[in-house]
């Protein structure tokens, strides 16, 4: 395990066996815990918002998935960056997930949001004993109907992929509320099989790669 702070975020990096590990005392804590798929962007936005800046640094497990978030961080190891990469933790935990038989519920933003995540786990992992497919405009937007719902299929494990920053916010409103042990928010990168990055995410790299430079800059010199 490492501190690492990015634009003033603090936040630990975790090998994925580590997170596995750790991964496994949330599934027998009889409480909500948190998980969030970190990309560059989340973190740059994070970074501008005293409530992200927050609700992120207080989630229970944070994981890149990317690797430039360790490289901007400079504690880019080899072995870490290839985890990252091949994304070993996330493959891990679905790996956990079908062999437990663990129920698993998937919520999107919308219903494309929904049908995505589900199509990328059934085709990364089989056997996954998934016991409902919502999206959040199914209940209005209201969080009130939302974990309602999820509490009526008694999940252990609660999958999302949402816009940025909605899933933050409602798992760490779900603790006061949700039966469930983890509810883990995934990026669109999460196990995305493009293996070159895209002319405007090697633009992106640059530019987060610039920010945290000069915020690192700017602290030396206060």
């Amino acid at each position: 395990m490492k501190r690492y702070s990015i634009l003033g975020v603090s936040l630990f990096d975790h090998a994925a066996r580590e997170s596995i590990r750790l991964t496994e005392t949330f599934l027998n804590s009889g409480v909500l815990n948190t998980a969030v798929s970190l990309t560059s962007q989340m973190l740059s936005q994070a970074a501008q918002d005293e409530e992200l800046k927050t609700l992120l640094e207080t989630t229970d497990l944070t994981f890149c998935a990317e690797k430039d978030i360790l490289e901007a961080a400079g504690i880019a190891a080899a072995g870490r960056v290839r985890e990252i990469e091949n994304q070993i933790y996330l493959r891990l935990f679905l790996r956990r997930l079908a062999k437990q038989q663990d129920r698993v519920y998937l919520l999107g933003g919308d219903t494309r949001q929904a049908e995505a995540l589900l199509e990328m786990l059934v085709t990364e992992q089989g056997g996954l004993n998934i016991i409902a497919c919502r999206s959040y405009e199914e209940y209005d937007s209201q969080p009130e109907r939302l974990m309602n719902a999820i509490n009526e299929t008694a999940p252990r494990v609660i999958l999302s992929r949402m816009d940025w920053p909605v899933d933050l916010k409602l798992m760490h409103e779900g603790r006061r509320y949700l039966n469930a042990e983890l509810w883990m928010a995934l990026s669109e990168k999460s196990l995305s099989h493009r293996s070159k990055q895209t002319f405007l995410e090697g633009i992106w790299k640059k530019l987060f790669q610039k920010k945290v430079n000069e915020y690192n800059e700017e602290q030396a010199v206060r």
